[in-house]
């Protein structure tokens, strides 16, 4: 049988290239393995947990309905207390390059790596406001193309890039608010690597911010792994008691004169990357999506 070759990753510091492999990247099961004593008294814990369950839904459910059609005085007021609802906490670091509305020379994309499927949350709390971009065919979506349109988003029609990058410019040029995005498309463990970043915004001729991520996890199972649901992982979300997240905001940087849009995506994934000490890998999305496929189909054999 051929052996399998994996890639070599060359650090920007001359040490030894480091080999990850693409499963190295994701979590493979909701509980962390070997199980030691935090699994036992995990499940100690479990019966309480599902009995705050329902209330932190009922009080979250409460907050974006205020944040949906409440006047903004208010929701600015209230927004804070999502990271008692969602259990968040954060450590932030470099706060004095988070963008500030009005400031014509801030950085207008902020990009960050991807670990959970509730990563805005905690960027929520910090930053005044921020873009998101959704495929066009939601805006028409009853109730949700309304609520995307009070969550500042900037609607993009993915088959026409050419008119996509057109409705992002123009969308920035008419706000002063920052776009968000996770240019990996998809979730790592943020313990090995990161995937390749999607070169699209890099190409737009903005300064970007780059966002180092860590998830503190010291509880015995994992909010997110490979083949997992968006509703399983809110699930196990809401019933851990808190998250601590560590945020820092790096300085902005632009293109180059000499750089194409995909060596800035790659520049910008190894700043990150290297800051978090972990790999700047060459993988795609769409390569994990070929071994969630893959993980799956062996299951059901």
């Amino acid at each position: 049988m051929p052996q399998r070759v994996r890639p070599e990753i060359q650090l920007n510091d001359g040490a030894t290239p480091q080999k990850v492999e693409l499963e190295e990247l994701f979590n493979h099961g909701r509980w962390k393995k070997p199980y030691t004593i935090k699994h036992f008294l995990f499940c100690l814990y479990l019966p309480i947990g599902l009995v705050l369950w329902p209330f932190k839904i009922i009080f979250t459910a409460l907050l974006f309905f205020i944040a949906l059609v409440g006047p903004k005085s208010i929701s600015t007021k209230t927004r804070h207390l999502v990271k008692y609802t969602m259990g968040i906490r954060y450590d932030l670091k470099g706060a004095e390059h988070i963008p500030k509305k009005g400031d014509p020379s801030a950085a207008r994309i902020l990009v960050c790596n991807h670990l959970t499927d509730f990563d805005p949350y905690p960027l929520y709390l910090v930053l005044e406001g921020y873009h998101v971009l959704v495929a066009s065919h939601i805006k028409n979506v009853p109730v949700v193309g309304k609520a995307y349109e009070k969550l500042n988003t900037i609607y993009v029609d993915q088959t026409n890039k050419a008119k996509a990058r057109e409705d992002v410019l123009n969308s920035l040029n008419k706000s002063d608010l920052p776009l968000l995005l996770y240019p990996e498309g998809g979730l790592t463990n943020g313990k090995a690597g990161l995937m390749m970043f999607q070169k699209f915004v890099f190409g737009l001729g903005h300064s970007v911010l780059p966002i180092a991520m860590k998830l503190e996890n010291t509880w015995p199972v994992h909010v997110d792994y490979i083949n997992s649901s968006w509703f399983k992982n809110f699930f196990w979300w809401m019933l851990i008691p808190y998250h601590t997240f560590s945020l820092e905001f790096l300085p902005p940087v632009s293109i180059n004169s000499n750089e194409t849009d995909s060596d800035f995506a790659s520049r910008v994934q190894n700043i990150i990357a290297n800051h978090l000490n972990i790999e700047a890998t060459p993988y795609f999305y769409s390569q994990k999506k070929e071994l969630a496929k893959k993980l799956l189909s062996q299951r059901k054999e």
